[in-house]
């Protein structure tokens, strides 16, 4: 597989500002519209187009090989279920992923939202662009995770909806909109804080989540995800956060004179998984049938106050209050009585 490299996540937004910038010094400058902004995106999908027609025609019938651009995408969900938040979340991802997305697996051309929202600043396709643009990829190669996909995105891209790190319902999106491509999940993984060891719990939890994920987009909902690969191997330089985090499989002291790669505890646990092929059933995790023992005690409890006199609450709460820890649902009931 080829893959070209730099896409959305890379690229400057359709309005005109830059979506990454180097580390610098001094006062940021300000923001002004720039038409070439839009340009280099049709740029873009047009270079590609030209990669993909080069290989096709010079190195496909000897390599057989298959070429496709890495695309950075977000998920969002509505704030209110209400017709208006659902299309601003649908312009979002349009904005974001369908404007390199649409052209290459659609019809060669950029999504509707965006020509009714930009159209003086989107630079028209011909007809004969659409025509080569189209199909240019043979799979879908999907960048999915905190740096890719939600810190480099614009707060206006989001129309004021609420971002979501839920892979499984981005495949499932990208599924039905653009005609259930084979996906390949080409970078995805999460990050810790640059203080952190080899015991990165946060990390391997995410990954843990993300890959379930895929499996349940896959059995569950039918999606063709052909490939899954972890960002990243190891700990490096992030271009926004310097060394104030860590995102690899492998630790490196950067202090240290000859930087030896110690592997994290997401590094065991995704190379189990690799030899696995997936997550195994495991014994503690196995439906159980059968019955206690003859002489196993049952029983209930309760206790109560005898109170000689009831008096009307300061304070009373009586609906459950629901929270979410660590990927439990807990229920408390509060009733608070003074008297």
């Amino acid at each position: 597989m080829w893959l070209r490299a730099a896409g959305r996540s890379r690229c400057p937004v359709p309005d005109g500002r830059a979506r990454c910038r180097a580390p610098s010094r001094g006062a940021p400058r300000p923001w002004r519209p720039r038409p070439r902004c839009p340009r280099g995106g049709r740029r873009r999908s047009q270079a590609h187009a030209k990669i993909w027609h080069l290989y096709n025609t010079s190195f496909r019938p000897t390599q057989g090989g298959q070429v496709s651009i890495a695309l950075g995408s977000h998920w969002i969900i509505p704030r209110r279920r209400t017709d208006h938040n659902i299309k601003e979340c649908q312009k979002s991802l349009d904005f974001v992923l369908g404007w390199f997305a649409r052209p290459i697996f659609i019809d060669g051309d950029y999504p509707e939202s965006m020509k009714n929202n930009l159209s003086s600043l989107l630079p028209d396709f011909t007809e004969a662009e659409k025509k080569f643009i189209k199909g240019t990829a043979d799979f879908f190669a999907l960048s999915f995770g905190p740096t890719l996909s939600f810190q480099l995105l614009d707060p206006q891209m989001k129309f004021r909806q609420l971002e979501s790190p839920s892979l499984r319902q981005l495949l499932s999106w990208i599924a039905l909109e653009y005609n259930h491509p084979q996906i390949f999940i080409v970078e995805n993984g999460w990050f810790v804080s640059g203080t952190t060891k080899r015991d990165d719990a946060k990390y391997m939890y995410y990954l843990k989540k993300f890959i379930m994920e895929t499996l349940k987009a896959i059995r569950l909902d039918g999606v063709d995800v052909i490939g899954y690969t972890a960002w990243s191997l190891m700990d490096g330089f992030e271009w926004h956060r310097g060394y104030n985090i860590r995102r690899g499989l492998f630790y490196v002291d950067f202090l240290s004179q000859d930087k030896k790669l110690l592997p994290k505890s997401s590094a065991l646990f995704y190379q189990k998984l690799i030899e696995k092929n997936g997550f195994p059933p495991l014994p503690e995790n196995q439906p159980l049938e059968g019955t206690f023992p003859c002489d196993f005690a049952w029983g209930v409890v309760d206790n109560y106050i005898q109170v000689s006199q009831l008096t009307k609450p300061i304070f009373s709460l009586t609906k459950p209050y629901h929270y979410l820890y660590a990927g439990w649902h807990q229920s408390v009931w509060l009733l608070c009585l003074f008297s």
